[in-house]
């Protein structure tokens, strides 16, 4: 009986070592890593703009379990780089402080979310260009939908 037991726990345990991996998780949620490098977007100079919006993002929930100091996010009109951020965790939560330039009210603004853990750039249509937007908020704009 001793040895059946040795004999099901040694299965087990090598069962459970082929299947490990550091991706496990990447798998069961889902969103599977990359190959994007860092980008270098840079902060463009507010100063060449009109009008500025300020929003907080905060990072959408599939994608906090992979969020660290090294993300960054950006935001792009007609493709040009019109803001960048870096994350800070607030209770708990990833967000992105957010400023946003741009010479024209309703300007389609797009953005992105690299994901250092994942070496992925996800990118999503995300707001037009409104420099009365209220920062602070909750849904919509403020936890903009990278993954579905």
């Amino acid at each position: 009986m001793k040895m059946k037991i040795n004999i099901v726990l040694a299965a087990l345990a090598f069962v459970a070592w082929g299947c490990s991996s550091d991706n496990d998780d990447v798998i069961t949620k889902g969103i599977a890593e990359g190959t994007d490098a860092r980008p270098t977007w840079q902060i463009p100079n507010y100063d060449n703009y009109e009008q500025t919006m300020m929003v907080e993002v905060t990072l959408q929930d599939p994608l906090q379990t992979y969020a660290s100091a090294a993300d960054l996010m950006c935001a792009t009109i007609g493709g040009e780089v019109r803001g960048v951020a870096t994350p800070e965790q607030v209770d708990g939560k990833w967000r992105f402080t957010l400023i946003v330039a741009s010479n024209k009210v309703g300007a389609s603004v797009d953005l992105s979310y690299y994901c250092d853990h994942l070496h992925r750039i996800f990118t999503t249509s995300w707001t037009t260009f409104d420099a009365a937007t209220v920062p602070i908020g909750t849904g919509g704009i403020y936890q903009p939908e990278f993954v579905k």
